[in-house]
């Protein structure tokens, strides 16, 4: 062979390697202080340390997997639909930072079957305070509400099941776990409401915000879905960007 087609040779062979090197994807391991479960007859019991021990060094946020600081929780947009009576209401609130939803969660229970990628947790969180920007309009026991401005919703003592769905796929080999459904269901002991300018005027929207609070449970029961479903969406997007580059063996340990 010539030294030309051998050079020729030796840059296609340098080229194909960068490619090859390029499309490998480098498997990530949790955080070295991230506690870790062995999947035996305690590991319910275990992950119920480990993730209340991680959840509180997620507080900060985690560059390394792309995770902003969760304390508060910002939230662009949630978007809240409520369609049969008593409530007819449509709620955007925006700019929403959530206060206090990491430091005062604590998980109490897990159940799980990773056979079927199926992770049920309970927690009990005391206090979750979201501020921000809302748009409502429509009625809420046949009384017509509308507005926008400052908001603030508080739910106190707040039961919550996580139950999280997922399904596996492959990398260079190597399985992993990607959740494609986080459902929440939320129950809290008292729900306080505080909504600025409604109709424009301080007068019904003092009067409409002792209204909201006198009856907050018939409220909130017809809102806790929509609510459910936006921070499921929220809780989903933030789990996924572990699960996603942490092969499924270096999370649950076999």
């Amino acid at each position: 062979m010539s030294k030309p087609s051998t050079f020729l040779l030796l840059l296609l062979i340098a080229f194909v390697a960068q490619e090859t090197t390029k499309c490998v994807t480098v498997a990530q391991d949790l955080p070295d202080n991230f506690p870790k479960c062995k999947r035996d007859a305690n590991f319910d019991k275990c992950l119920v340390d480990a993730v209340n021990q991680a959840i509180q060094l997620l507080k900060t946020g985690n560059k390394e997997f792309g995770i902003p600081p969760l304390e508060p929780l910002s939230v662009k947009k949630l978007v809240i639909d409520a369609g049969n009576a008593p409530i007819n209401l449509r709620q955007a609130l925006k700019n929403v930072k959530v206060h206090d939803m990491i430091s005062t969660s604590k998980i109490h229970r897990y159940r799980t079957d990773l056979d079927k990628h199926l992770i049920i947790c309970d927690s009990k969180t005391d206090r979750i305070e979201m501020i921000g920007d809302y748009e409502m309009s429509g009625r809420i026991l046949l009384l017509p509400i509308t507005g926008h401005g400052k908001a603030n919703i508080t739910l106190v003592n707040t039961k919550i099941e996580h139950r999280l769905i997922g399904e596996p796929f492959e990398k260079d080999g190597v399985k992993y776990m990607r959740l494609k459904e986080y459902r929440v269901a939320m129950e809290p002991k008292r729900v306080y409401l505080q909504f600025e300018n409604l109709f424009n005027d301080k007068t019904l929207s003092e009067g409409m915000n002792r209204f909201l609070n006198e009856n907050w449970e018939t409220v909130f029961n017809e809102l806790k879905v929509g609510y459910s479903k936006s921070f499921g969406l929220v809780f989903k997007e933030l789990s996924n960007k572990i699960f996603e580059k942490v092969p499924f063996d270096n999370i649950f340990l076999s």
